[in-house]
């Protein structure tokens, strides 16, 4: 579980904030092309993650599908998410509604995207493709977008944290896909922030 423990802080590392502020630059010069994004997020995640301390930083916020998360930036707009990655169980497909960054802050995590490939005229019917299945160490960076903002996840090792980057409000009501059976369901999430 995450804790706020002091732990020291380099005078050399940047702060959240300024990471935040590549991050928002980044994306302004990225537009809609997801792939300069990935590109461009790496230096300041890479600072991100050189950092002990983050755990110390964040500020508490209310997980969706994880025991313990905390928000290491928030704007109003611009969220960066710490989060315990669960490994004793697989995080369900689900949709966001908008891009997400996912990066491994510790540890080694199991990423799979997927995109849906049906019509979606058929209430609580779905067929999922994978689009891609990653192993993502430390720095190793994601970004799930629509059509293909599914995704599922589970940590590979114990401890593992997770890192994301969301530009907009997270949709309030996501779709939990079981592709083994061709289904969903729809939720209302505790956080859409």
């Amino acid at each position: 579980m995450l804790s706020n423990i002091n732990m020291p802080i380099s005078e050399e590392s940047p702060s959240t904030r300024e990471c935040a502020q590549m991050i928002i630059d980044a994306i302004a010069q990225s537009g809609d092309d997801y792939a300069a994004m990935v590109s461009a997020f790496k230096a300041p995640l890479a600072e991100l993650i050189k950092r002990d301390d983050l755990s110390a930083l964040g500020a508490p916020r209310q997980g969706n599908n994880v025991t313990s998360s905390l928000y290491l930036y928030f704007d109003g707009q611009l969220s960066i998410l710490l989060f315990e990655v669960p490994n004793d169980r697989i995080i369900p497909p689900h949709d966001h509604g908008i891009w997400e960054a996912f990066c491994t802050y510790r540890g080694k995590v199991s990423h799979k995207t997927m995109r849906r490939i049906d019509d979606e005229s058929v209430e609580g019917y779905a067929e999922l493709e994978t689009i891609s299945e990653d192993i993502l160490g430390p720095g190793d960076l994601t970004i799930i977008a629509p059509p293909a903002d599914i995704h599922s996840f589970t940590a590979l090792e114990q401890g593992s944290l997770g890192l994301t980057i969301a530009n907009g409000p997270y949709k309030h009501m996501r779709h939990y896909y079981q592709p083994e059976k061709n289904t969903y369901i729809v939720k209302p999430q505790i956080n859409f922030r």
